[in-house]
């Protein structure tokens, strides 16, 4: 299965929120006892930019909707430096099969307002 692929544009100084759920045929699958983590890195090979998984709580999972809640404060995003890059997001099931469920470009723009 091929992972969706999704572009984030996230707003330097303001709360970043992102809610997707997982389907599969048009059913939400069942992320009760899943662990979720997302990178974002400017190539595959460079340092992390952010991260945000479950282990951090900056992923909460709502497992029997298949629902990922993503969040970074606007505190988080002041902090990240302005720019295009890259994410994927995983998930792993409590067998620690990894599946990889959505990824893309992560654009970071500048804030103005300070």
């Amino acid at each position: 299965m091929n992972p969706a692929r999704y572009n984030i544009n996230v707003y330097q100084g303001a709360t970043f929120n992102l809610n997707p759920v997982w389907k599969i045929g048009g059913i939400a699958v069942n992320l009760t006892g899943f662990t979720a983590d997302m990178q974002v890195r400017q190539f595959v090979d460079t340092g992390i930019i952010t991260e945000m998984s479950t282990a951090n709580g900056h992923i909460v999972i709502d497992g029997s909707k298949g629902q990922l809640n993503i969040t970074l404060s606007a505190s988080e995003t002041a902090a990240l430096p302005a720019g295009q890059y890259m994410y994927d997001l995983n998930v792993t099931d409590t067998g620690g099969t990894v599946f990889k469920i959505l990824q893309g470009a992560f654009i970071i723009n500048a804030s103005v307002t300070h």
